[in-house]
């Protein structure tokens, strides 16, 4: 695999592209629309935390494995937080843009292919709708890809192995949605994921798309097993993040408001007053000056 750092990037369906990989590319002989699956590109992406890749509009589907780190992936409108063992699946047509975290980047691997069969398949097994999947290791499937490139550069000669390959990934996620929608405790599962998602944001659809179930059900499982609905916890768990930062760092109100994915600094005050007793900056004077502790919290 070559490696390359360039900010020109000449790919026919990126609009922005930072950051540094490693990449095979393999062409087809002929026209790619004469193979049942054509394998544009693959590779690797080392952690890097200015990589960042935004696309209009994807011309093909887009699978990536998160082997270690952190990152951030938004498509048609929604946010998701990734991390070691995440897999996402971008369908063609999808408007997104991904990017690792700054002080925790993350190293993936990844494979750009067209196939009219695939969308069938997934359309098929009611896999059209879900992008991510949460811990699902699929790091061997990316070894058997990476060696395709011993075999040959031309999609003619590997397309016969790469489907094996990229179908059983396929299977793979259908298993993967069964098991998740088929787990009894969602309300775990949703509050592992609003643990996962303070600094990201996380609305009720998100939620209902990733666990295959209405937002009444959610809030009702949520609220039975915790006596708290999914909204008031994220803004509990919001809170104690907000008074870490007052105590341990010299980040502004309004920069800390932004991180939380609060509305506005305004908003951000309003709710920690009311959740603790204390202004944001009442917090910090106290916490610092009494290493931590303020008796007047509510929470």
């Amino acid at each position: 695999m070559k490696e390359y750092k360039r900010f020109d990037i000449l790919k026919e369906d990126i609009s922005h592209f930072e950051g540094l990989e490693k990449e095979r590319i393999f062409a087809p002989r002929y026209s790619y629309d004469m193979l049942p699956l054509d394998i544009s590109i693959l590779g690797i992406t080392n952690p890097d935390p200015n990589y960042y890749i935004k696309r209009d509009s994807s011309r093909c589907f887009i699978l990536e494995y998160i082997v270690s780190g952190k990152g951030y992936l938004t498509v048609n409108g929604q946010t998701y937080s990734l991390g070691a063992n995440d897999t996402y699946l971008i369908h063609p047509g999808d408007e997104c843009e991904y990017y690792s975290d700054k002080n925790d980047p993350y190293k993936k691997y990844w494979i750009n292919f067209r196939s009219y069969f695939f969308a069938d398949f997934l359309k098929a097994y009611n896999l059209s709708e879900p992008r991510v999947f949460n811990d699902m290791n699929i790091e061997d499937s990316f070894k058997g890809l990476f060696e395709l490139e011993n075999i040959s550069d031309a999609n003619d000669d590997i397309y016969l192995p790469a489907s094996e390959i990229l179908y059983a990934v396929a299977f793979k996620l259908v298993a993967h949605v069964k098991k998740v929608t088929s787990n009894s405790s969602l309300a775990a599962r949703v509050k592992s994921e609003l643990q996962h998602s303070i600094g990201v944001p996380i609305t009720l659809e998100m939620l209902e798309k990733k666990f295959y179930r209405t937002k009444s059900d959610i809030i009702k499982q949520f609220k039975k097993a915790y006596g708290i609905t999914p909204y008031a916890y994220m803004i509990n768990l919001k809170i104690q993040a907000a008074k870490n930062f007052l105590a341990n760092t010299q980040k502004t109100a309004s920069e800390i408001a932004e991180y939380l994915c609060f509305s506005s600094g305004y908003h951000f005050s309003s709710i920690f007053k009311n959740k603790t007793g204390f202004s944001p900056r009442e917090y910090r004077k106290i916490s610092q000056n009494s290493g931590g502790s303020t008796k007047k919290s509510k929470s």
